[in-house]
């Protein structure tokens, strides 16, 4: 399915990223000190920029595609008789409704959807609302929605005590150096949401299948 084979592109990108960050990290506090002159900075971090940018596309790609499966999905069950809270069209603007980056709309949506693709369920109640949860949402969620609020409440505080990076070849440098760390949590978090992502989606893809027939 073409949103696991983009999640994976992403969790690949990401480790990229995460990895060529920390090589580089070295390479900018040389060029904090002195060692490195702007051309030569700026050919370490080439091909840190040109991973960043294909995650970045992959990203937006994947995002995309999850909308469509998503509201494919929630349209499915509605045909089906399930009479679900959450509306396709939340399958779009679900995400970009606050409080946004925690993506508690997606996450709720998402749950109803694995118990609304329950195929044990034959009448026209609502006995599938009583179905159990998937605990790889759960893991997405904390993963994905929760944890990264700390490390963003870390990058916000670093911003206000330091200032806004300018953009410059010297605060790109200090960023890197600043949020090394940083990063690496955030690279790992990443990772691990994808691929926990990759198996939620599979399975909600065969449940769902199941339940409808389709092929």
């Amino acid at each position: 399915m073409a949103v696991m084979v983009l999640t994976g592109a992403v969790a690949l990108g990401t480790i990229g990223t995460t990895v060529l960050s920390s090589s580089v990290s070295q390479d900018a506090d040389d060029f904090l000190r002195g060692q490195l002159t702007d051309n030569e900075f700026q050919d370490a971090i080439g091909p840190l920029n040109a991973i960043q940018l294909l995650t970045g596309l992959a990203t937006l790609a994947t995002g995309v595609l999850t909308i469509i499966w998503m509201y494919r999905i929630a349209k499915n069950a509605r045909a089906y008789g399930r009479q679900t809270t959450w509306s396709p069209l939340f399958a779009v603007f679900g995400w970009f409704l606050p409080p946004m980056v925690l993506y508690i709309i997606p996450f709720l949506m998402l749950r109803e959807l694995w118990k609304a693709s329950d195929s044990t369920v034959v009448d026209d109640s609502d006995s599938w609302r009583k179905s159990g949860d998937n605990p790889l949402l759960w893991a997405w969620f904390v993963l994905f929605g929760l944890l990264p609020i700390f490390v963003i409440a870390v990058q916000v505080g670093s911003l206000t005590t330091n200032g806004i990076p300018s953009g410059d070849l010297d605060s790109v440098a200090e960023s890197l150096v600043d949020f090394g760390t940083i990063g690496l949590i955030t690279g790992v978090l990443n990772v691990l949401a994808a691929v926990v992502w990759i198996l939620f989606v599979r399975q909600l893809t065969d449940r769902h299948t199941r339940l409808t027939g389709e092929t």
